[in-house]
């Protein structure tokens, strides 16, 4: 009797313990639920933010475009503030293609070589942004087959085959003049009318390329950090294959209520949680983007707007031992876009702090000072961007300064000064960027035609400072 009763005390006091044990942390059912959602969600963005950015783009190409897939949506005269595309360029004269194999099949991309001084630079990347092959490197052109997932039929000669992990590809085009005369915009128009994009299947008889000019015109493809960025997220998971490698985080996405195969409809609840997540995951992007890419020059404030995982492994982001989830989506919420071999047939500097190592701001002066001899072959050019958005300041036109504008001002020696601020600082309004008072703000270098002294760094260039 003793021991039943000695046996008895203790399955109350597990029984209390695990009472205690279950109460302990304060937390009803609901609020477990509500911060697993919350959780899942930051990492979603995280995780999400290439191929949501990418969808970003086709979704402006659809709406703003009027665009069907293989159609070449382009600005002949070059971007201004209108397209809202992650770090655009506007010294260059984007195509942007998009294309399926599910309903298509294999689809061919027709890309002629340079003539003269007139030439291609692009690439050819997967719905995830994986790049397949660079465009035009060396003013090379081709003849590329891109492929449905796991194809198993012949591949016919003559053709570059890529064979891309999702059904959804996008092709990044940049007509690069030799220069702004009458004849080289002729020359590149003309270059630009070759440009071939259709299905296989109709290779007997190849359709005529349909262009969509999108001067004037609004792009919108910025990223929208609230509950609207699962839509697009659920919407590419739905449409392409599984990886393997994405199966564990396809599992942590199902509180969100995003699955494939189901429509995504959360409750108004969980879309308060999705926003406020897509809001934190934002700030947790943006303080990446400006703190974790490394110094190009010791001592300097510039970087290359990837880390060097991005450089290393081809922005293909694998390691032995991990896939680079957070670089990754770091990287690829800060431009569209990346080229399977960086320094190929251009090469890109960043910065957002001045000399001093306070952050960029539109209410303040600047000025860069740009050693003569750039070393880039075809052209250099400075352009700002909105860091809240990745994309230029709306409504502004002064957005670039290259050396292919003839109206730049040189100094004596060959060297360029470059001025940034709410208004331009008399007599350099050529040399001019606008920024906006109140907001942060960054630019890209581009060299074009990278060569050696960028390289090795035996050129070197300045930090942006405060202008006197």
């Amino acid at each position: 009797m003793a021991k039943f009763v000695s046996v008895f005390i203790v399955g109350l006091l597990l029984v209390a313990q695990s009472a205690v044990a279950q109460e302990a942390p304060g937390y009803t059912p609901q609020d477990l639920a509500s911060r697993t959602i919350y959780r899942r969600a930051v990492d979603a963005v995280i995780w999400g933010a290439p191929a949501v950015t990418m969808d970003m783009m086709r979704q402006a190409y659809f709406r703003d475009g009027g665009a069907k897939y293989n159609d070449i949506v382009w600005w002949p005269k070059g971007s201004t503030w209108q397209n809202q595309s992650l770090d655009t360029d506007t010294s260059v004269r984007y195509m942007y293609i998009f294309s399926n194999t599910k309903t298509d099949g294999p689809i061919v991309l027709e890309v002629p070589a340079a003539v003269g001084g007139n030439q291609f630079l692009g690439t050819i990347m997967d719905t995830w942004q994986v790049p397949l092959t660079d465009l035009g490197v060396g003013g090379k052109g081709g003849k590329y087959l891109i492929l449905p997932p796991n194809y198993k039929g012949d591949v016919p000669t003559g053709y570059v085959a890529l064979r891309p992990n999702t059904y959804g590809s996008y092709t990044l085009l940049r007509s690069i003049l030799a220069s702004r005369s009458q004849a080289d915009v002729n020359e590149g128009n003309a270059l630009v009318q070759q440009v071939r994009i259709y299905p296989l299947s109709q290779a007997a008889n190849p359709p005529a390329p349909h262009f969509i000019d999108m001067t004037g015109k609004l792009y919108n493809a910025v990223v929208p950090y609230d509950d609207t960025f699962f839509v697009s997220l659920a919407r590419v998971i739905n449409e392409e294959p599984v990886q393997s490698r994405d199966l564990e985080m396809l599992g942590m996405l199902l509180p969100l209520g995003i699955e494939t195969g189901k429509e995504f409809n959360p409750d108004a609840g969980t879309r308060t949680q999705l926003k406020a997540a897509a809001a934190e995951a934002h700030a947790w992007l943006i303080q990446g983007i400006i703190t974790t890419f490394e110094r190009y020059y010791p001592g300097g404030r510039w970087v290359i707007p990837a880390p060097p995982i991005a450089v290393k492994t081809e922005f293909q982001w694998e390691l032995p031992n991990y896939f680079a989830v957070d670089a990754r989506g770091i990287t690829l919420a800060s431009f569209f876009g990346p080229v399977y071999h960086l320094g190929g047939g251009s090469f890109y500097l960043s910065t957002y702090y001045d000399k001093d190592g306070a952050q960029l701001s539109g209410e303040n002066n600047y000025r860069l000072h740009i050693p003569a001899n750039v070393p880039a072959s075809e052209f250099w050019a400075v352009t700002v961007y909105d860091l809240e958005t990745e994309a230029f300041f709306l409504n502004s036109t002064h957005l670039t300064v290259d050396s292919l504008d003839p109206t730049v001002k040189k100094n004596a020696d060959g060297s360029v000064d470059v001025y940034f601020g709410p208004t331009p600082p008399a007599g350099h309004e050529s040399n001019w960027i606008y920024t906006a008072s109140g907001k942060h703000w960054y630019p890209w270098f581009r060299f074009y035609g990278p060569q050696k002294a960028i390289f090795d760094k035996s050129y070197v260039l300045p930090d942006i400072e405060i202008a006197k």
